[in-house]
């Protein structure tokens, strides 16, 4: 019998409960792989594993490592609650005095508090039995509270309640929560299991990186950089945002943007001190004749993947840049995912971009993003085009890393270069 395969157990013992968003069986193997994966791979002993109903129970060989394990878990995308429960028998008169007095401990004078009552069997019934047993069993613990004159309030909407009493009814034993977390909201990590090549460079790139990972999807890094230094900080945010997911492993690649004839491109930084955009024209055309170049290599490279995220953003790029690379990517072979930044508006875009940069950095909503944009293709822009392109060939990869990113430091990469 293997450790996922121990009956569950009724001695008391805390166990870590997880609840899938997602209410598919084949969801549920994703998200138990993906847990045992995170969890070994942190190095903690896992006594046992299993999946019931919408739920994965997870008993540890260290009890005092529940609540790091707990907090690591919580990293996993499709979780609605993951919490600490402690097991007790599937008996009213046990049941009820125990949630009691877990409840009068957690609960502080004067508190909001919800009940959450879930059962994990499955078909969930249907005669009744369930909803009487829940219903009686919150009337219970809510007469009891209201009787002890601490000033607690029952809500029905978790938003305002300062804490949450999770139990949950399983097929032989109850769990009665002792830590209630929320969980993460996102669309599950990698649910799409498809890689998508994203090209990072600057804090756009970076923003749309987080799209990706939120959308489900596994990226593939293609960092562009003009020396040493912007590649330095390239690397510290990538960690700083891919450290929020349960990723192990990554493969990702360097590009040396700097060609033999020092006439290399140089790309403006997208929010200044003043909290808008660069309004000069000259540094406008340079910046997107620098993304144009990056295109094109995208492009004409062999990649794992044909699925491509550019940050196109329409209060950053015009229109017609927009329109002539879409154009591009579908005459070649590779895939334009759709864009991921289109859905923010402009409030919204900054903020995310403007925290990505500097969380004490306060944005101007009235910033007028639009009147920035360079309306028509310039006249100058094909020729420039034309002769940064022909340069592609000279622009080599330095290397291709598959880092451990639980283990490795990965501004280690910088050794080998």
């Amino acid at each position: 019998m293997s450790n996922t395969d121990i009956p569950l157990s009724t001695d008391n013992r805390p166990a870590i409960v997880m609840e899938s968003i997602i209410k598919s069986t084949s969801f549920m193997k994703i998200l138990k792989k993906s847990a045992i994966a995170l969890l070994r791979t942190n190095k903690y002993k896992v006594k046992s594993i299993k999946n019931e109903g919408y739920y994965i129970i997870i008993f540890l060989l260290n009890d005092s490592q529940l609540v790091q394990a707990t907090e690591l878990l919580r990293k996993i995308s499709g979780v609605s609650y993951i919490f600490i429960g402690a097991t007790k028998k599937l008996e009213y008169d046990t049941l009820s005095r125990s949630v009691l007095t877990i409840a009068n401990k957690l609960l502080m004078d004067g508190e909001k508090y919800l009940i959450k009552i879930e059962t994990s069997k499955l078909p969930e019934p249907k005669d009744g039995d369930f909803i009487y047993y829940k219903h009686d069993l919150d009337f219970f613990i809510q007469t009891e509270l209201s009787s002890k004159a601490k000033g607690l309030v029952s809500v029905q909407d978790e938003t305002q309640a300062d804490k949450i009493l999770y139990i949950l009814i399983g097929n032989n034993i109850a769990f009665v929560s002792l830590l209630v977390l929320k969980g993460s909201d996102r669309t599950p990590f990698n649910f799409l299991q498809d890689i998508v090549v994203c090209p990072l460079y600057d804090n756009c790139s970076m923003l749309s990186l987080v799209q990706v990972l939120d959308s489900g999807y596994m990226p593939l890094p293609v960092f562009f950089f003009r020396d040493r230094l912007q590649l330095i900080k390239q690397i510290r945010k990538f960690d700083e945002i891919i450290k929020n997911y349960p990723i192990d492993s990554i493969t990702f690649y360097l590009f040396s943007m700097k060609d033999i004839e020092r006439s290399s491109v140089r790309p403006v930084n997208r929010a200044s001190k003043e909290g808008g955009h660069s309004k000069d024209r000259g540094s406008q055309v340079q910046h997107l004749v620098y993304e144009q170049v990056i295109i094109k290599i995208l492009i004409n490279s062999n990649f794992d993947s044909l699925l491509v995220s550019f940050p196109f953003a329409p209060y950053i790029h015009p229109n017609w840049f927009i329109l002539k690379n879409i154009k591009l990517f579908h005459q070649s072979k590779k895939m334009l995912l759709t864009p991921l930044l289109f859905s923010f508006p402009p409030s919204v875009f900054e903020k995310k971009l403007t925290k990505l940069i500097d969380t004490n950095y306060a944005i101007n909503r009235s910033t007028p993003i639009r009147n920035y944009l360079i309306e028509s293709e310039p006249k100058d822009f094909a020729k420039a085009e034309d002769k940064y392109a022909n340069s592609i060939s000279h622009l080599d990869f330095n290397k291709k890393f598959s880092l451990n990113i639980r283990k490795n430091d990965i501004l280690d990469v910088l050794d080998t270069i």
